[in-house]
């Protein structure tokens, strides 16, 4: 089965070279904007929040898989009557939610509490500590390191698609899973859906990008490619809109199923009016694969 090449392979001798210039290391990197915001609004300035429930199974410690660790939530619609919620073995569609720069899985699971629709939601743990949180690559979105920064997405990816096959492997699982993320998480979910497709049905990318050293140059042949719903506020300054809007332009020519919601004056956000878009699209995707 043909997919494009892997991103390591479009890229190592561009980023052979960048190392030869460049040896900084995660502190070091560039200081970038600041940490993104929290993905989920204040409650109070947010119309659709809800009281809290809990979930029907949630985990206080990380689980491991592929050398990776996560938190795994089965997530149930706020308000379903105790007696509806599934059991822990239950086959369910999966959701694998890719925090952001700085962030971690505790704090993420939380843009996804008033998900209406039930689900198994892994949160991964970012690859490396940082800012009180967890980063996935070392380099800023910002930075002049283009090359460096699209082989730590790609690096990133491949992990987290080793841990998404293992998982599919383990869980009863209703279908492929759906990805979405945040910021860093944002250009995970672009590059996971680019060059592991097999893998998933749908992918929404937040606040997103996917840097041009990690365009493909033709569509996979394989059937069928996971569509990809990206949302991006124009006023976004962490991760600019108009390089999204680039790669958008570019996947659909190739004939990449892929839209781009834009949001006029939001920043590197999701305020409540995107959170309702994501959480209508997350809602399609995974009903769909019941």
């Amino acid at each position: 089965m043909l997919r494009p090449a892997s991103p390591r392979a479009l890229l190592s001798l561009t980023f052979a070279c960048a190392l030869a210039c460049d040896a900084r290391t995660l502190p070091q990197a560039e200081a970038g904007p600041p940490r993104p915001l929290p993905a989920r609004p204040v409650a109070a300035a947010d119309p659709v929040a809800t009281p809290a429930v809990t979930p029907a199974v949630t985990t206080s410690r990380y689980l491991s898989a592929a050398g990776m660790e996560y938190l795994e939530v089965i997530h149930v619609p706020p308000g379903t009557p105790e007696a509806q919620r599934p059991a822990a073995d239950a086959r369910l569609p999966m959701l694998i939610a890719i925090h952001g720069l700085g962030d971690s899985p505790e704090n993420f699971q939380d843009l996804i509490v008033d998900l209406p629709t039930t689900a198994r939601v892994i949160v991964p743990r970012g690859l490396d500590p940082v800012d009180g949180g967890y980063s996935w690559f070392p380099i800023r979105a910002r930075s002049q390191d283009v090359a460096g920064l699209s082989q730590g997405i790609a690096t990133a990816a491949d992990r987290l698609a080793a841990l998404i096959e293992a998982l599919q492997r383990s869980r009863p699982t209703i279908g492929h899973p759906v990805v979405t993320g945040f910021s860093q998480g944002g250009m995970l979910s672009f590059t996971l859906a680019v060059y592991h497709p097999e893998l998933l049905a749908v992918a929404v990318p937040v606040g997103g990008w996917l840097p041009p050293p990690l365009w493909p140059s033709t569509l996979p042949t394989q059937r069928p490619l996971p569509k990809i719903v990206a949302l991006h506020g124009e006023a976004d300054t962490a991760v600019k809109f108009l390089p999204t809007r680039e790669a958008v332009e570019h996947l659909e020519k190739l004939g990449w199923s892929i839209s781009l919601r834009a949001y006029p004056e939001v920043g590197h956000a999701i305020p409540p009016k995107m959170r309702r878009e994501l959480y209508l699209q997350l809602q399609r995707a995974l009903d769909a694969q019941q």
